[in-house]
C-alpha cells in the first residue's frame, strides 16, 4: 500500500505540474493563447501585419506591395492586411487584386478592422480569407467619380455600366477562388441586384438567390420586404442574422441614375471572363421543397454593407479578432510584426496631392519663363528644375507614374533652349518644345487607362491644373518682369551673365544714367531683361519690342532712376 500510495502521489504531481504549464501564459513577446492545434491552411509560426488605413490610391497600392516583398523576404509565412479604409482609386485597387491573387509572394488575408467600403471590400474579398474585428464593417462598393475640388459625383449611366462590369468581374472571380456565395458580393457592386436568403428545410445550409434564381425555383416572384417603410435593420436573436445596412443613395429618385440599361449583357461579360465554374449550380423547380425563405438581404437600388455577425453569417468571414493576440492565437503564430508605412510614402502622397502639383505646376512653369527671358542661370532656373524633379520625376521613382511624361517635358525643354540659343525666333522647334512640356506635364497626372472613367478623370484634373498653372505662371512672369523689372527681386534672382564665354566683369556703377539717344552693346541676351554697356559701363536693361540678342547695338529710347529701356538700332 506504501509504494501504491507513493506511485499515486508521482502521478498526482506530474498531473500537476502537466495542468500549470497548460495554464501558464505565454511569453509578453508572443500571442495571448497559441492553440492547441492549428489547420494547416491557416497554420503561420512567422505573421505580418501590414496596415492598409485611410483613402486607397496608387501610392498605397505600391506600398502594399513592397511591404508584403519585405515581409516574405523576413521569413514571414502570411501577411493580413488590415483594413480602415473608406476606399478610393478603382483602378489601382483591381491593380493589386490582381497581385493579390496570382503573384503575392505569401498567403494573404483581409482584417477589417474596423471599416472596409468601397475598395477596401474589394480587397478584402481578394485575400485568402476574410477576419473581422467586433463591430466591423465592409461592403458598398459601387464605382463613383471623384473630382478634385468638387467631392464625390455619380456616374452617368453609360459609364456606371462600364465601370461595373471589370469590378463584378473580379469580385466574382474571388468569391469562387475563396468559396463566396457570388450573388452576395455581387450586392457590395450593383445596386439593381436583389438578395434573399434561403435555409435548408429543417435547417442548416444557407445560400442567397436573386430575383430570376428565386423566379425559377420557385415559380414566383420572391416576398419584397426592403425599401419602402420597411425598418433599416432587424432585431437579432440567436443565430438569426440581422438585415444588413444598406446604402440607397443610389435609388433613381435620388441620383437621377436609372442604373445599367442591359444587365444581362453585363452579367454576360463578366460570365465570359470566369475562369472557375460558380460555387454552387442554380437553383431548379426540383429545389423548391428543399429550401424556405428566411429574409431579404438586399433590395433594389441599395448597397450592401455587412457587419461582423452577418459577414460570419453570410459565409464571408472566417473569424471575429478583436486584436493581434487573437490574430497571433488563431494563426498558431509566434511572432507577429507590424509593417507601417514608409516616411517616403507620407512624403509621395503629400507631393501627388492636387493642391500641391498645382504649385509645382505654377513654379515649374514660372521659373522657366523667368529663365529663358533673363540671362544666365538663375534662381527662377534651379527653382523650375527642383519643381521638375519633385512633379514628374519623385511619383515615377515611387512607382506610381510613368517614366514617360519625365522624358517628354524633358525632350520638350531640350527643343526650347534649340529655339533660343540655335535658332532664335517663334520656329517649329520652340512650339513643338512647348507642346512637349505640356503634354508630358498632363501625362504625370494619368494612373489609370484613358479608356476608363478613372483614367479619364485623372486627363481632365492634369489639364485643369496644367491649364491653370500656365495662366498663373504666365501672370507672375510679367508682373516680375514688366511692372518691377529694376526690384530687388529680380536682381536677386538673376545671377552674373556670360558673354563670350567669360563671365562680364560687373563695371562700378555711375550714378549719371545714360541719355535718350546714347548707342550701346547688349552684353547679354534681352529677353526682355539683361545686361548692356554704354560708355564703358554696365547697365541693366530691358528691351522693348523684339528680342536683342547679345552683341547687337542698341539705343536708349527711356531712362529712368528705376529702368532703363532699349531698343535695337
Amino acid at each position: 500500500m506504501a509504494r501504491f500510495a507513493r506511485w499515486t502521489g508521482w502521478v498526482a504531481a506530474v498531473a500537476a505540474t502537466v495542468a500549470a504549464m497548460a495554464v501558464q501564459p505565454p511569453a509578453a513577446d508572443g500571442p495571448a493563447a497559441v492553440p492547441t492545434a492549428v489547420p494547416a491552411w491557416r497554420q503561420a509560426s512567422n505573421l505580418a501585419i501590414v496596415p492598409v488605413h485611410g483613402e486607397f490610391d496608387a501610392v498605397l497600392r505600391t506600398s502594399v506591395q513592397r511591404r508584403i516583398g519585405e515581409a516574405a523576404a523576413r521569413g514571414a509565412d502570411a501577411v493580413v492586411l488590415e483594413l480602415d479604409t473608406p476606399g478610393g482609386d478603382m483602378y489601382a485597387t483591381l491593380e493589386l487584386c490582381l497581385w493579390l491573387k496570382d503573384r503575392a509572394p505569401v498567403p494573404v488575408w483581409a482584417w477589417v478592422r474596423p471599416k472596409a467600403y468601397s475598395a477596401g471590400a474589394i480587397i478584402a474579398l481578394a485575400c485568402r480569407g476574410i477576419l473581422v474585428s467586433p463591430g466591423a464593417a465592409f461592403g458598398d462598393a459601387a464605382p463613383i467619380a471623384a473630382i478634385p475640388g468638387l467631392g464625390l459625383q455619380p456616374l452617368p449611366v453609360a459609364e456606371r455600366a462600364k465601370l461595373e462590369a471589370p469590378v463584378l468581374s473580379d469580385v466574382v472571380d474571388s468569391a469562387r477562388r475563396n468559396g463566396y456565395d457570388e450573388t452576395v458580393v455581387r450586392a457590395f457592386v450593383s445596386a439593381p441586384d436583389e438578395v434573399w436568403m434561403l435555409e435548408r428545410t429543417g435547417g442548416g445550409e444557407r445560400i442567397f438567390v436573386g430575383r430570376t434564381e428565386y423566379r425559377d425555383a420557385f415559380g414566383t416572384d420572391p416576398p419584397v420586404t426592403r425599401g419602402g417603410g420597411a425598418p433599416a435593420r432587424a432585431a437579432v436573436e440567436g443565430d438569426v442574422p440581422m438585415l444588413a445596412l444598406v446604402d440607397r443613395s443610389m435609388r433613381p429618385g435620388r441620383r437621377g441614375d436609372e442604373g445599367p440599361s442591359t444587365p444581362e449583357e453585363r452579367d454576360a461579360l463578366v460570365e465570359d471572363q470566369q475562369v472557375r465554374p460558380p460555387v454552387r449550380a442554380r437553383l431548379s423547380p426540383q429545389d423548391a421543397a428543399s429550401w424556405t425563405m428566411v429574409t431579404q438581404v438586399d433590395g433594389a437600388e441599395e448597397l450592401l454593407v455587412v457587419q461582423a455577425q452577418e459577414a460570419a453569417a453570410f459565409g464571408l468571414a472566417q473569424r471575429t479578432v478583436a486584436d493581434e493576440r487573437e490574430l497571433g492565437a488563431w494563426f498558431g503564430a509566434t511572432t507577429v510584426e507590424r509593417l507601417d508605412e514608409h516616411a517616403g510614402d507620407a512624403l509621395v502622397r503629400f507631393l501627388t496631392s492636387w493642391p500641391v502639383r498645382i504649385v509645382l505646376v505654377i513654379l515649374l512653369l514660372g521659373g522657366f519663363l523667368l529663365e529663358m527671358m533673363a540671362p544666365g542661370v538663375s534662381w527662377p532656373g534651379i527653382t523650375a528644375a527642383i519643381a521638375f524633379a519633385l512633379l514628374v520625376g519623385a511619383p515615377a521613382l515611387a512607382g506610381v507614374a510613368e517614366w514617360w511624361p519625365f522624358l517628354v517635358v524633358l525632350a520638350g525643354i531640350g527643343l526650347v533652349l534649340v529655339e533660343v540659343f540655335l535658332v532664335p525666333g517663334i520656329g517649329v522647334a520652340g512650339v513643338l518644345g512647348v507642346a512637349c512640356v505640356l503634354v508630358g506635364l498632363v501625362g504625370s497626372f494619368l494612373g489609370a487607362p484613358l479608356d476608363t472613367p478613372q483614367g479619364r478623370s485623372d486627363l481632365a484634373t492634369g489639364i485643369g491644373t496644367v491649364a491653370g498653372g500656365l495662366i498663373a505662371a504666365i501672370g507672375a512672369a510679367w508682373l516680375l518682369l514688366r511692372v518691377v523689372p529694376q526690384s530687388r527681386v529680380v536682381r536677386g534672382i538673376t545671377l552674373q551673365a556670360t558673354a563670350g564665354g567669360a563671365a562680364a566683369a560687373e563695371a562700378p556703377r555711375d550714378p549719371a544714367l545714360p541719355a535718350r539717344g546714347a548707342r550701346g552693346r547688349s552684353l547679354t541676351p534681352l529677353r526682355p531683361s539683361g545686361k548692356a554697356e554704354f560708355g564703358g559701363r554696365i547697365h541693366d536693361v530691358q528691351a522693348v519690342g523684339a528680342m536683342v540678342e547679345a552683341g547687337a547695338e542698341v539705343t536708349v529710347v527711356r531712362a529712368s532712376g528705376y529702368s532703363i529701356e532699349v531698343e535695337a538700332t
